[in-house]
């Protein structure tokens, strides 16, 4: 069952103090990470939804020549990760679900995302979603039931909404890595297991 994937890198990134998907985590990039990893699920089309680094992200994704691969910018980035989440969302006007993860989050691999999709295949009607310290978050796969909700989000308030406003709908996968992004300097030097 073919589904896409948005990948949310529009953040400016006030603690980190530049542009932190293209900082070297592990010998690539931030972004990388995130990039590596979703094609283990093989979606039909892959959106980076940019905002206040559009220009350098545009520029290293294109350089990616990845023909699936589209670079979003969200001229509302700024009102919070929620608009940025519509605004990608509203970029797959189709049937399929979609698969939202954050471009900050390098210790979610390829392993990871192909344990959520198996979970979702199981039960395709479901949203499927990391659990990780206690609460429920992204990545998460959204069957195309839910884009219309996802579509609605605003402010700094994003996928979680929708999880929680239909948990009886959810299930929840353990995905201890999702527990860990990068919102500092200091934390692509701390040591973290690879999950």
């Amino acid at each position: 069952m073919a589904i896409d994937c948005v990948i949310l890198a529009a953040g400016a990134a006030t603690r980190f103090g530049s542009c932190k998907l293209l900082a070297d985590y592990l010998g690539q990039p931030l972004l990388a990470h995130a990039l590596d990893a979703v094609h283990a699920v093989v979606p039909e089309k892959i959106v980076v939804v940019t905002g206040a680094s559009h220009e350098p992200l545009n520029h290293y994704c294109a350089e990616l020549n990845i023909n699936r691969l589209d670079v979003a910018y969200c001229a509302d980035w700024q009102l919070g990760m929620g608009h940025s989440l519509a605004y990608g969302v509203s970029q797959l006007q189709n049937d399929k679900p979609v698969l939202i993860l954050l471009g900050d989050q390098p210790q979610v691999g390829a392993a990871d995302l192909l344990r959520l999709y198996r979970f979702w295949k199981s039960s395709p009607t479901q949203i499927v979603c990391a659990s990780f310290e206690n609460t429920l978050g992204v990545p998460a796969i959204f069957p195309a039931a839910f884009k219309s909700h996802l579509r609605n989000c605003t402010g700094d308030r994003g996928a979680k909404q929708v999880l929680f406003q239909y948990a009886q709908q959810v299930l929840a996968v353990p995905m201890p890595s999702a527990g860990f992004d990068v919102d500092t300097p200091a934390d692509l030097l701390r040591e973290f297991p690879i999950y």
